[in-house]
């Protein structure tokens, strides 16, 4: 794994849920050496600290994530369908970004509610899917119309939200890429850049030729 700026810890804040609605959490995660790496420090007046980059809301007694949002304001609206794959050997979970105005950026929807609002698969703009208990990544997808954009860097770091709200083994990457993955990973800020491993296998494309 290359070096990199491993600076940056995490702010527990206070939330304010409607009445007989399931107690709920937020975390941010915050660029900067004001507290020691990792550390989460619970932030009692419930400002939004500066530097911030994730701002997580989970259900407190839980693993239900609500919503992820990403300090990225020249990225795309991405609301997500989360799909776990507790079955699957190793268990995996998968995420699915669309971009269109029915749902708030960051919003994350089980299976249940994407079906029950009529969320169609082909709609979808991009795909992450990780291993859940090593937090390594096996694939990223971005559809062609939308990539150059941010949207993949927006959904890895989305998902790795979604990994740490849980308490799960931080997202990173291995050294198997295709060349467009390795073009993003190459324009990855400092910050991420250094949780994805030096190149070592060229995979083919998931894009048809």
């Amino acid at each position: 794994m290359p070096d990199g700026p491993r600076t940056g810890w995490w702010a527990r804040l206070p939330v304010e849920g409607e009445p007989g609605s399931p107690a709920q959490r937020m975390l941010a995660a915050v660029l900067g050496d004001a507290f020691p790496a990792g550390s989460v420090v619970d932030l009692p007046d419930g400002r939004l600290p500066g530097g911030w980059q994730l701002l997580v809301r989970a259900d407190a007694a839980g693993d239900r994530v609500r919503s992820v949002q990403v300090a990225m304001p020249t990225a795309p609206l991405l609301w997500y369908v989360e799909l776990p794959e507790p079955a699957a050997a190793p268990p995996a979970t998968t995420l699915v970004a669309f971009s269109d105005a029915r749902f708030a950026d960051g919003t994350l929807l089980t299976a249940a509610e994407a079906r029950r609002a009529g969320v169609r698969g082909e709609e979808q703009v991009a795909a992450l899917r990780w291993w859940t208990g090593p937090g390594l990544v096996h694939q990223v997808y971005v559809g062609p119309a939308a990539r150059r954009r941010g949207v993949g860097t927006k959904l890895v770091q989305v998902a790795y939200g979604v990994q740490h709200a849980r308490g799960g083994t931080p997202l990173h990457g291995d050294g198997r890429r295709t060349d467009d993955g390795e073009a993003w990973s190459r324009a990855l800020p400092a910050h991420a850049a250094w949780r994805v491993a030096e190149r070592t296998e060229r995979l083919p494309s998931m894009t048809p030729a």
